[in-house]
């Protein structure tokens, strides 16, 4: 945390802002302050309006009303250039570099130095260019760790990442945001992005962080600023507040129950899979011997490092990826999901765990989402039966409590967590006897997080066959019933719910 912050001295205040959008209001008289040299955390679950908040601030959004104050002067900032120009740089967690320039051509994008001769310009000024990047690199500590040269989209997550901060850099920025920034990095990436983080905070810095991630904000945070439905509702300082009462005052409530697992009683086997073999010369990733059952009413987790095989193997089951041996069996009788339509006719559904780009048509309506796979089912005589549609369609955003203004509102307009409900309920929709989770909750709020696990042991309850797939260890400990491990595509060991322990499920990824 460093030294000791003066919060009286404000490089960034906010009064009274408003922003609403048609049919939903985004914030309600929010306010926050950010003093120099400080790393303020922004909390709130998906939809209280953080993102809408730093839209707003860096000129992306215009607020309806209320102030903005940088360096003690009221400023009104247009658009993201003009925030460029006042210092102010936003750290998206999808970067916004051009994917066919070079890294040195994106951080000067629109302010290259030039060359003028006789008072003329003559053209780029490339050896300024690589003299002021070579600073900030220096300054970031990542000397000779990316080549200026190097097409954006030939670099993973973390590097282009490097390369937005290094761009904002570039401008002489002196207010950064970062928005969700390490919600695709790894252990390793989100270390050296803290330490990049650090390094700027040394040198006077000011940060405002939004992250779902309780640890990293007590880790890197000075205070905590909580949003809920737009609306401010308080600014801590992060020594002086636990983590139960940052979640509590999110949501709204005291969040207690955060795996709501009910007592179910299993039943019989549904699911057998016995010698699952695939040699994944094509795509590297193959399955060694695979075998595992599942019964009805139980949440069957598989757990394993990034790479491990997990999603993989879900995906062989439900007909999107070929096996070349091994056998699947389903209430008793052998079968083969030759493609996903073979694998929903036998009542296997699978959530994927990149929503919008395999589960969510996110430009089209909820209601148009969750019945575009069933709409055969709505259909008499070649006419679909509205009526029984919207019914359906309300049924499941009441039972999953999904956040929209009506059953017609776009689905990229909703929160990641409300979106998340939605793929949920499409899977519903669809009447599955097996239904597969890859990564549930990945990317969404605690409150959200809760009400995914209460819909899921409630499905349970019903006598639904679940497989969770989680990079979650408390959601997969506190959630399942049973736990396979998997390790390069190989089964290294299942746990009962008695035998659970973190400790006893890295040692089988590991």
């Amino acid at each position: 945390m460093g030294a000791a912050i003066d919060y009286s001295d404000l490089i960034l205040k906010l009064e009274n802002v408003n922003k609403s959008f048609p049919g939903v209001k985004a914030l309600q008289n929010m306010q926050i302050t950010l003093a120099r040299g400080e790393m303020h955390a922004v909390c709130g679950e998906n939809g209280a309006g953080k993102s809408t908040l730093m839209k707003v601030i860096t000129g992306v959004y215009q607020a309806d009303s209320g102030d903005m104050y940088l360096n003690g002067e009221k400023v009104v900032i247009h658009e993201p250039n003009d925030a460029y120009g006042k210092g102010i740089a936003i750290i998206f967690q999808e970067t916004s570099l051009f994917k066919d320039l070079n890294v040195l051509e994106n951080m000067f994008m629109g302010h290259e130095p030039v060359k003028k001769v006789a008072g003329f310009i003559n053209n780029i000024d490339y050896a300024a260019m690589r003299k002021k990047a070579d600073e900030i690199f220096e300054f970031l500590g990542i000397t000779g760790q990316i080549d200026y040269d190097e097409k954006i989209d030939n670099l993973g997550v973390a590097a282009k990442q490097m390369v937005e901060i290094a761009k904002a850099l570039t401008y002489d920025a002196r207010v950064l945001i970062f928005d969700e920034p390490t919600a695709a990095l790894t252990n390793k990436e989100v270390r050296a992005l803290f330490r990049t983080i650090a390094r700027l905070k040394e040198q006077g810095m000011s940060m405002l962080y939004i992250s779902h991630r309780m640890e990293e904000i007590f880790e890197i945070a000075d205070r905590v600023t909580v949003i809920r439905d737009g609306s401010y509702v308080r600014t801590a300082e992060i020594g002086h507040v636990t983590e139960q009462e940052l979640i509590s005052w999110m949501v709204g409530r005291e969040m207690n129950e955060m795996y709501p697992k009910a007592e179910v009683e299993i039943g019989d086997t549904v699911l057998k899979v016995e010698h699952l073999k695939r040699g994944g010369e094509t795509d590297g990733f193959p399955l060694k011997d695979i075998s595992f059952e599942v019964k009805k009413g139980e949440i069957f987790g598989i757990a394993g490092l990034a790479g491990a095989g997990r999603t993989e193997m879900a995906e062989c089951l439900v007909g999107l990826r070929k096996y070349d041996s091994g056998t699947v069996t389903l209430n008793g009788a052998q079968i083969h999901n030759k493609n996903y339509r073979d694998a929903i006719n036998r009542g296997f559904v699978y959530v994927s765990e990149d929503r919008k780009k395999y589960g969510l048509v996110v430009p089209m309506s909820v209601e148009e989402n969750l019945t575009m796979s069933i709409l055969y089912r709505l259909t008499q005589n070649g006419l679909i039966d509205f009526a029984a549609e919207d019914k359906l369609v309300d049924r499941y955003m009441a039972e999953l409590r999904v956040k929209a203004p009506d059953r017609e509102f776009v689905v990229e307009n909703l929160s990641g967590g409300n979106q998340q409900k939605v793929l949920v309920a499409k899977a519903l929709c669809a009447e599955p006897k097996i239904l597969i989770l890859d990564e549930p909750t990945r990317g969404v709020d605690v409150g959200a997080k809760s009400e995914i696990h209460r819909i899921v042991s409630t499905l349970a309850q019903t006598g639904l066959t679940i497989i969770m797939i989680s990079s979650d260890m408390p959601e997969l400990l506190g959630m399942c019933d049973r736990v396979m491990v998997v390790k390069a595509g190989a089964k290294t060991g299942e746990l009962k719910r008695e035998e659970f322990s973190q400790e006893k499920v890295l040692k089988l990824a590991l």
